[in-house]
């Protein structure tokens, strides 16, 4: 490609760098893209969202009863007053409402913990968040560890085809005997294999992730994910990381509103044993005979109505709220429980790989060292093919492990954020 000024340089490098991969026809996406596409397109989320509409429109419905009823009513009475007097026939028709303005404050109290419901449902749907997150850089992570697997085989498959042109050149010296190039043959064929299945797992996983973002998967090859890269979090202590836990975990959020919701229920009860004041007004047409109408009637007054006795039914309802109250209180408890054990469990977790990586990393360069002495010792006729081998066989090993162990120490660090209520990628 010839570029005829520095206006054409500067324009191409431009577009390659803001869209490096469109211009090849595959699109990028990093973790948090795959993150926020996939609470996007998630059912879940859906579903959440619906269960807080139900929410709202039932506050809709407490709210409603602040306001008067207006109906349009119709009436048709027929008087037959017996003795062969003629019967009398009466219709009317008009407006009616009625306005309660005051209901010993149980309206009112509904009405709060309608709201606090809601509020509620906006800390479940956080944890919903959460949860769907987790699991996407779960899968996220895995295609990345299956990925890294796929480069250690590849690592693996070219050394051994320099030990096999190594045991070649020894056999046709005559240094080596033929079972040395038959064992560096079957050194190559594992590590054929080994290539074609992880390439194999790599794709299953890239997949995976595709799902739980919902994109179609027959479209895999268009799209690359960007390396997830190890992050520095805060060092704190279990303790320290338990206490942030039980301040940020939004379904402890969630159960504390709803004691708060209940609350308010029980006061709504209680205020149903007050009596209850409501305005209420008619405007009638009135005929005897038929319509159109010949009189009118107009009628407005106050209703105090006192509840003396209803069968025991408000203490009944009241006894009912108020061990919905103690449930409420019993599930905050033990979902504080649940939720310290997670961070226990997330933050060993998180220590355990991080020796671990650590540990395949020591391992691996030891390897590393041991495998190029020993090639080396084999050269020079030195070592025998099966030191070679059996070295090259645990330099694979290291390789993986390190892949396993370093993706694995990765998703433990989101795992051990996640059980602190919160993910960066989400935190932004």
């Amino acid at each position: 490609m010839k570029f005829k000024n520095l206006k054409q340089i500067y324009l191409f490098l431009l577009l390659f760098f803001i869209y490096p991969f469109k211009i090849w026809g595959i699109q990028a996406l990093s973790l948090e893209d795959v993150i926020l596409i996939g609470i996007k397109n998630n059912p879940q989320i859906n579903i959440v969202y619906k269960i807080k509409e139900q929410y709202f429109y039932q506050k809709n419905l407490v709210r409603a009863e602040f306001f008067p009823y207006i109906y349009l009513q119709y009436t048709y009475e027929r008087i037959d007053l017996g003795r062969n007097e003629p019967a009398l026939n009466f219709h009317s028709f008009g407006p009616y409402f009625n306005w309660n303005i005051f209901s010993g404050f149980s309206t009112w109290h509904n009405y709060k913990s309608a709201l606090l419901l809601i509020a509620s449902q906006d800390e479940n749907i956080k944890s919903t968040i959460l949860d769907i997150a987790l699991n996407i850089i779960q899968a996220y992570v895995e295609y990345f560890k299956q990925k890294s697997l796929y480069e250690a085989a590849l690592a693996d498959l070219e050394d051994a085809k320099v030990l096999l042109k190594l045991a070649k050149k020894r056999y046709e010296v005559g240094l080596s005997p033929y079972a040395d190039v038959l064992d560096a043959e079957a050194r190559v064929k594992e590590a054929e294999f080994n290539v074609t299945n992880y390439k194999y797992t790599s794709e299953v996983a890239k997949v995976n992730v595709l799902t739980l973002i919902n994109y179609d998967i027959s479209r895999s090859e268009e799209f690359e994910f960007l390396p997830v890269e190890e992050y520095k979090i805060e060092i704190k202590t279990l303790d320290e990381y338990i206490k942030l836990g039980l301040i940020k975990r939004p379904e402890i959020k969630a159960k504390e509103k709803e004691i708060l919701a209940q609350e308010e229920r029980i006061k709504s009860v209680k205020g149903e044993f007050y009596p209850y004041i409501d305005l209420f007004g008619c405007y009638y047409k009135v005929d005897s005979k038929f319509f159109p109408d010949k009189d009118e009637e107009f009628i407005a007054g106050v209703r105090i109505t006192f509840p003396i006795f209803l069968g025991f039914s408000r203490f009944a309802k009241l006894g009912m709220e108020k061990v919905i109250l103690d449930q409420k209180k019993f599930e905050k408890i033990n979902t504080e429980l649940n939720i310290k054990q997670e961070i226990f469990n997330s933050y060993k977790a998180w220590q355990t790989a991080k020796e671990n990586y650590e540990t395949a990393l020591a391992w691996l360069r030891s390897m590393e060292e041991d495998y190029r002495i020993i090639q080396k010792k084999y050269e020079s006729g030195l070592a025998s093919i099966v030191d070679v081998t059996t070295l090259l066989a645990r330099l694979s090993q290291a390789r993986a492990k390190v892949a396993v162990s370093r993706y694995s120490w990765i998703y433990s660090q989101y795992r051990l954020q996640k059980s602190l209520g919160m993910i960066p990628e989400i935190e932004k």
